[in-house]
């Protein structure tokens, strides 16, 4: 043996080491020993043969089948993890719309409804004709923003409303706001509607639960 120097550590973990090769050795039997013990109880050496033959194929067999279970497992990781993957990066791309346009149709929500101060006050700035007409619409835009649009459209043909400039700047703020609100919407309800699409799409649908994603978008008021 080649010289060589170990340090205590070493040392003891290659006399463990040794040991246990030996300890393997000494308990495993040699096939003439194996023959011998056989025919002093009367096995006919043809007959151990056979058994070795079998005993070995058989633990081929099984041999094989680790090896084969331990591929299918490598392979459905694999495939559970590039689901995993896929699917993040398509929610992820489909919920960044979605938190988009509903941002954008909460800004233009907002806006509207900042209108009905510049509306409040501007009635009190105008006849006792003009005021009751716009403090009707600012209580239907307080009650009920969606039909707001149509009623200042309606108020305009008024020619009492329709002389005062200032009124007509604000009554076409309220109709293009609710047009804008509109436009809003529908982006919003596609990108929804994209977004459940893809969460029930197969495999999506399996790794979304684990991703932590909605199974549907709620809808604001």
């Amino acid at each position: 043996m080649q010289e060589k120097k170990l340090d205590p550590e070493q040392a003891q973990e290659v006399i463990r080491e040794a040991v246990r090769l030996q300890q393997e050795q000494e308990g495993k039997i040699d096939a003439q020993t194996l023959e011998a013990s056989a025919e002093e109880i009367g096995v006919d050496p043809r007959h151990l043969r056979e058994a070795l033959r079998r005993v070995e194929q058989e633990q081929a067999r099984r041999a094989q089948q680790r090896r084969v279970s331990l591929i299918a497992s490598a392979v459905i990781v694999g495939l559970l993890i590039l689901n995993l993957l896929y699917s993040q990066r398509v929610l992820s791309q489909a919920w960044t719309e979605v938190q988009f346009r509903r941002a954008q149709l909460q800004n233009v929500q907002e806006r509207k409804t900042n209108l009905l101060p510049r509306l409040e006050s501007l009635a009190q700035q105008v006849n006792q004709q003009q005021r009751e007409k716009l403090q009707t619409l600012a209580q239907t835009l307080r009650q009920n923003p969606d039909a707001a649009g149509a009623l200042a459209q309606q108020l305009l043909q008024d020619p009492a409303l329709r002389n005062d400039w200032l009124i007509v700047r604000l009554m076409d703020e309220i109709t293009g706001s609710e047009n804008r609100i509109v436009v809003e919407r529908k982006r919003f309800e596609e990108a929804a509607a994209r977004y459940e699409a893809i969460a029930r799409r197969f495999p999506v649908n399996l790794a979304r639960p684990l991703l932590g994603y909605p199974k549907q978008v709620e809808r604001p008021n």
